[in-house]
């Protein structure tokens, strides 16, 4: 208390203290490389303050008793503890404290009269500057920091998923590829004559897929449907697959029902379901007289639509049991003769304008082949 301030028991006493800070290399430690800040006076706003590097505070608290009572003080350190500490001034010992964060805290002590009461204190504000890692601003650069590197972190967990995922898909883009190739082979060698066919009809609907404006993706599933659209040739028997002659109308729904066998041969395959589909619906036509369904235009899938192009140009295009690989020529003619009855329109005339850029004409072509129209081969036939 300053000055000469009495007590109710009409003692005199006087509490001070002064402040030392302590600050070492290492942490905790007081050894001959301590370096000691006395702080006897506060600043100019009654603030003591300590820098930023002292590891620890020390309070020197002191009461002047002009009598022989030993009266009760307490004091804290509010902003780092709770409680305070209450004892006799003859027990008063300097106060530690250690781990002090950058801040202001205030020393308060206060002095108890002989019946208890303590309404008299004196508080002292104690300022700690703040260290680097303490500063808002460089808690907030450390936290931008760390989102940063979390979302570096992310990226590049994304995007390893993501070429992990993108391989996946390759090996088993490649996988289906090589499964239908596998099989396209085994259905052409049910039939001596058509031997390649399904190769060259996925060639084909691949080159009029892209033709029409489809992604990579499409053109490729599309490719994959072509390849199988004739697996259920592997139901018929062999001898009427190969018959030179005319067909019965027996063997004939016997050829035909290749479209049921393969669609049904292949529905159980989720991953691609329309590859049942290609094999079922690649004979139906526009003008309703195809088969197995006679579905009519817009109700026949489009993969069965661009299939039904490159199908009939092979089946021209090629040796038969009944006759030799017809002319370029004239099987682009009859293609163009059957444009919205047996072909879809907008396929054909993507098939025309391939053709005007030089495809589908095989490098072997020198211009032969027969230019008997179907019909007329047919009619000769049912007379041999």
């Amino acid at each position: 208390y300053d000055d000469d301030d009495k007590d109710k028991s009409g003692e005199t006493n006087k509490a001070s203290f002064h402040v030392n800070a302590y600050t070492s290399a290492v942490e905790g430690q007081v050894d001959a490389h301590t370096t000691t800040y006395k702080v006897d006076y506060d600043d100019d706003d009654g603030t003591f303050t300590i820098p930023s590097n002292a590891k620890r505070l020390t309070v020197y608290p002191f009461v002047y008793a002009y009598s022989l009572m030993n009266p009760e003080v307490s004091y804290s350190l509010m902003g780092f503890e709770t409680r305070s500490h209450k004892l006799r001034t003859s027990d008063l010992v300097p106060v530690d404290y250690t781990n002090l964060h950058g801040g202001t805290y205030s020393f308060a002590m206060r002095l108890y009269d002989s019946m208890g009461h303590g309404d008299r204190e004196v508080v002292v504000h104690i300022y700690k500057e703040a260290k680097l890692v303490e500063r808002t601003w460089f808690r907030l650069l450390l936290a931008g920091c760390f989102i940063l590197l979390m979302l570096l972190a992310a990226q590049r967990w994304v995007h390893y998923r993501t070429q992990r995922l993108l391989k996946k898909q390759e090996e088993d883009r490649l996988y289906i590829r090589e499964m239908s190739e596998a099989f396209a082979r085994i259905i052409d060698m049910k039939d001596a004559y058509t031997s390649g066919h399904s190769s060259r009809v996925a060639y084909y609907t691949k080159m009029l897929t892209r033709e029409l404006g489809y992604d990579d993706d499409t053109v490729e599933r599309y490719y994959n449907i072509a390849l199988l659209h004739d697996i259920g040739k592997i139901g018929v028997p062999k001898e009427v697959l190969n018959k030179p002659g005319r067909l019965t109308d027996e063997e004939f729904e016997a050829i035909k029902s290749h479209t049921v066998l393969g669609r049904d041969a292949l529905a159980g395959i989720s991953i691609m379901p329309e590859i049942a589909i290609g094999a079922g619906s690649h004979h139906e036509r526009p003008d309703g007289k195809g088969y197995p369904e006679g579905l009519k235009k817009g109700e026949i899938p489009r993969v069965a639509q661009i299939i039904a192009v490159a199908d009939t140009f092979d089946a021209m295009y090629s040796d038969r049991p009944y006759r030799k690989r017809m002319s370029f020529d004239k099987a682009v003619s009859i293609i163009r003769e059957v444009r919205g009855t047996q072909l879809t329109e907008d396929v054909v005339d993507a098939f025309l304008r391939l053709v005007e850029r030089g495809k589908f004409r095989a490098s072997n072509d020198t211009g032969g082949g027969t230019t008997e129209d179907i019909d007329n081969i047919h009619k000769r036939l049912s007379t041999e």
